[in-house]
């Protein structure tokens, strides 16, 4: 079979230019990244989403105590929005790898040493991940089958712990993608999703 100048060879699938760290649009890494930005806007959405969820239940919530309206305290749906914009919003940040790392590493040049770490971190990051959702997916199941609620408007317990358990997952996803992006020489985080 001769191969075209236009379909990429068996190596190219994996890493096309690890100097300018682009995966391209054709390579495994390339569709993979594609497929992350996607979650990212998607985890920035469901981010943005409860943070308006939360200032608008605050608000409200004061305005129902300043005027003494006869109405329930909506200030449970704030504390809800939390678990998203907590759990979703930490995937969103180690997407964007805008989380916590540790100085020494990011004073370090580029090159060999620092894939190196990156990639020891990332694998490290796979491992929390995974202890993770098994806890995360755990007390989903008890919330689930117990039917437990909030006490003010009876929001189901199930709900934030299931945005828990998806940021569990978008995270141990992220950090697969950095265990690859590693490995393959590239630059750890994803795609920014407002770019």
């Amino acid at each position: 079979m001769v191969m075209s100048s236009d379909q990429p060879s068996a190596a190219g699938l994996i890493m096309s230019d690890p100097e300018t760290h682009d995966p391209g649009r054709r390579t495994v890494l390339g569709v993979l990244m594609r497929i992350e930005l996607l979650l990212g806007r998607a985890e920035s959405l469901v981010a943005s989403t409860a943070l308006g969820v939360a200032v608008l239940a605050i608000g409200t919530s004061v305005v129902v105590r300043a005027f003494a309206l006869p109405l329930p305290d909506t200030g449970e749906w704030a504390i809800v929005a939390m678990s998203p914009l907590t759990f979703v919003g930490a995937a969103l940040c180690s997407h964007l790898h805008r989380h916590l790392t540790a100085d020494i590493v990011e004073a370090l040049p580029p090159g060999r040493l620092l894939r190196f770490l990156e990639g020891i971190a990332a694998a490290l990051f796979v491992v929390f991940g995974l202890y993770f959702v098994a806890l995360a997916a755990d007390l989903f199941s008890y919330a689930v089958n117990s039917g437990e609620r909030l006490i003010d408007l009876g929001t189901p317990i199930a709900i934030p712990v299931g945005f828990m358990l998806a940021g569990a997952v978008l995270m141990t996803i992220h950090a697969v993608l950095d265990v690859i992006r590693a490995c393959t020489g590239h630059a750890p985080g994803g795609i920014d999703p407002w770019h």
